[in-house]
């Protein structure tokens, strides 16, 4: 009787924050991640620094302030006596101006870095995205997996319970209570490992969307169909114009081309151009004043060694490129095989094979309390419901993940047919 007060005392006391569980959709868990997730910010900022540097780009060079200190001395033209001494001071102010479209070039150049940044931030998004689902569904196959594995576990204790209440006498049914005994042990450590997988993808997840670790979640049954798609050639294809990573380097590579354009160019002079005023004084007070040129002579070529660093630069650029361009279409081909295979082998089963095994489970655990079937078949029984729920789970998380670096390499596209 005191037991039973203080249980029900224990269970009035409410649950901590941290314990509560929280019934999310996949989209809205994904939604919760790119939301909240802290890392996002930093890309964030790139745009907005890219632009700073686009609008910085478009501007002319700062002008040049230039004061001159100095002693005058004046001499009579005929004997040579000196007629007087005094300071003398020059102020000008010139205003570099580049010709060439240098500061076309330039502006392009930034406008390219915009557009690196707004890539870098989808880019971002998309595989932050698949990495949520795939986590998502993680959380939810280990979830289930655990409890399929308790409720076998459970089962078969109490079986045992029964077996020797029932008939304590003789060897027979210690043995087969020390069987079940053993089984539902085998069954614990199946939930333990799942509850581990389960924590895993649970810190990871709470990591992603700035929450506490502690906070507890459930996945709520997520669409289980796994659709039909191109050949491998068709996604090949559209990897080539979709991804984010391609699309980058190929916007490094213009951006590389438009720099050794600006290389050459810069053997084109820079004139300054700005007012001056120049004040003397001697035997007499002179004052001068007008307009200042100056401006580059490029007589030595000193930018060859730009240009050819830049179209180094630009060579090296192409080189990625290629290789990124083969090494995105392997890896499409990779995962399409690996999504077919395992479409292709959930298709084999029946669809309906984890409930099937939910009922012949519970019909060995009946007929074994009646009698009807032995304990090795009850035992088999019970051991295959665990096997098959996790096969067909894993099976589909598998293909999923393989579904969803599909649609990462796809730009985050969708994939149907």
């Amino acid at each position: 009787m005191r037991t039973s007060v203080i249980a029900l005392l224990v269970a009035a006391i409410p649950l901590p924050a941290a314990a509560q569980t929280t019934g999310l959709s996949l989209d809205r868990l994904v939604q919760d991640v790119v939301a909240n997730n802290p890392e996002r910010q930093f890309y964030q900022r790139q745009i907005e620094t890219a632009g700073v540097e686009r609008s910085a780009a478009g501007r002319w060079a700062d002008p040049e302030a230039v004061v001159e200190f100095g002693q005058r001395t004046a001499d009579d033209r005929t004997t040579g006596a000196p007629l007087g001494d005094g300071l003398t001071y020059t102020v000008s102010i010139v205003q570099p101006i580049e010709f060439g479209g240098r500061i076309a070039l330039r502006r392009a150049i930034a406008d390219r870095q915009v557009g690196l940044a707004k890539i870098g931030l989808e880019q971002f998004d998309a595989t932050l995205a698949a990495r949520a689902r795939t986590l998502g569904y993680a959380l939810f196959a280990a979830d289930e997996k655990a409890g399929v594995a308790r409720t076998v576990a459970q089962r078969m204790r109490e079986l045992a319970r029964v077996i020797v209440a029932r008939d304590p006498a003789g060897p027979a049914p210690r043995l087969e209570a020390a069987s079940l005994q053993g089984g539902a042990i085998s069954a614990e450590r199946t939930a333990a490992i799942a509850d581990a997988e389960a924590n895993s993808a649970l810190y990871e997840l709470n990591q992603l969307r700035g929450a506490a670790f502690a906070a507890r979640l459930r996945i709520i049954r997520p669409d289980m169909s796994l659709p039909d798609l191109a050949s491998g050639q068709a996604l090949a294809e559209r990897a080539s114009a979709n991804n984010f990573e391609l699309q980058a380097l190929r916007a490094q590579f213009e951006q590389q081309g438009l720099r050794v354009d600006l290389a050459r160019r810069a053997r084109f002079p820079t004139v300054g151009v700005g007012p001056y005023y120049d004040r003397a004084r001697s035997d007499i007070r002179e004052t001068n004043y007008g307009v200042r040129l100056s401006t580059t002579i490029p007589l030595w070529n000193r930018q060859a060694g730009d240009v050819a660093i830049e179209q180094s630069r630009q060579a090296q650029a192409n080189a990625t490129l290629l290789n990124a361009e083969r090494r995105i279409a392997r890896d499409v081909f990779d995962q399409a095989a690996q999504y077919e295979a395992k479409r292709q082998a959930l298709a084999k089963w029946d669809g309906a094979s984890p409930q099937s095994f939910a009922s012949a489970a519970e019909d060995a655990d009946r007929n074994y309390r009646l009698g009807a079937i032995p304990l090795t078949t009850y035992m088999q029984m019970q051991q295959t419901y665990v096997e098959a729920t996790n096969a067909v789970l894993d099976t589909r998380r598998e293909a999923m993940a393989a579904y969803l670096q599909l649609r990462t390499l796809n730009g985050g596209n969708a994939l149907a047919r």
